[in-house]
């Protein structure tokens, strides 16, 4: 607004321009800081609930983060250790294979030796 009101006079035609009285620097300072008062008052509380909530679901979903975290490296050391674990026991396993064909050809070639 500009600072000016315009009244007309019902019949007349005239129309009378007044001037609103300008607002201070400081009366405006006044108004805005007696709208955040009542924000305050009226809002204060749930905002501030409000942000202990969301800190708090900030701090459990940083705790969730990093249990996870824990636990998939737990998860991955016993994976590593399982896979070591069946390695040997292949490698033990074909040993053991080889060895009992290798028995076998043993007794085989001895039953030929013997039944000529």
């Amino acid at each position: 607004m500009n600072g000016q009101i315009t009244y007309l006079n019902a019949g007349s035609g005239n129309e009378q321009t007044m001037t609103e009285p300008a607002q201070s620097d400081a009366s405006k300072s006044d108004a805005s800081n007696t709208i955040e008062k009542v924000r305050e008052l009226l809002y204060g509380e749930a905002m501030r609930s409000q942000g202990r909530r969301h800190e708090d679901l900030r701090e459990a979903v940083t705790d969730l983060e990093q249990r996870m975290v824990q636990r998939f490296n737990e998860m991955q050391k016993s994976i590593d250790a399982l896979a070591l674990s069946l390695r040997m026991e292949q490698s033990n396993a074909v040993r053991a294979i080889g060895g009992a064909v290798t028995e076998m050809g043993r007794q085989i070639s001895a039953l030929a030796d013997r039944n000529p």
